[in-house]
């Protein structure tokens, strides 16, 4: 009895081991998909102008919030402090989810976080549907060739965000 679990196991674990092996190389030097960012263009908060986001004339960190969103007011005073340090180098674009949110409490959010980076509004949700509507805040980076080369969902410390706008502020 005891010899049919031991073989039982090994048997499973065999199985597993080859599973793995065989998801590894047929993985093994192939390209990954690269995601390619959604055309973006939207009216500028205290606009009536519609602007289109142009990855091509610089990196671009694509910011998606909420002004009620716990988290992105925690992370509103880092993305400020980012944008006066790399606005030389990359473009921030913040995209309120105006379809969840009210637009004099995205002015009053603007106001209060001394935010200078344009705010789009995404009135109908469809920018945030585009890049996959996984949650707030929610950071895109886009290379000039329009690629995303990272996201980040969710709060973060600056330190971190600090790499990734580095990452993307001196890529070739």
């Amino acid at each position: 009895m005891k010899r049919r679990q031991t073989l039982i196991t090994l048997t499973i674990a065999a199985t597993a081991v080859a599973f793995i092996l065989y998801v590894g190389l047929a993985n093994w030097g192939g390209k990954t998909e690269t995601l390619q960012a959604s055309s973006i263009q939207l009216q500028e908060l205290g606009s009536e102008q519609q602007v289109t986001v142009d990855f091509a004339e610089k990196p671009t960190v694509i910011s998606l919030f909420t002004s009620w969103c716990t988290y992105c007011n925690e992370d509103a005073p880092k993305m400020a402090v980012l944008h006066e340090k790399y606005k030389d180098r990359l473009n921030l674009i913040g995209v309120n989810i105006t379809n969840r949110d009210k637009l004099s409490e995205v002015r009053s959010y603007v106001e209060r976080h001394n935010l200078s980076y344009p705010i789009l509004l995404d009135r109908d949700g469809s920018v945030y549907s585009q890049y996959g509507g996984s949650g707030f805040p929610a950071l895109y980076f886009v290379n000039t060739a329009g690629e995303v080369t990272d996201a980040i969902i969710g709060s973060t410390d600056l330190e971190t965000l600090d790499g990734h706008f580095a990452r993307l502020a001196n890529a070739p």
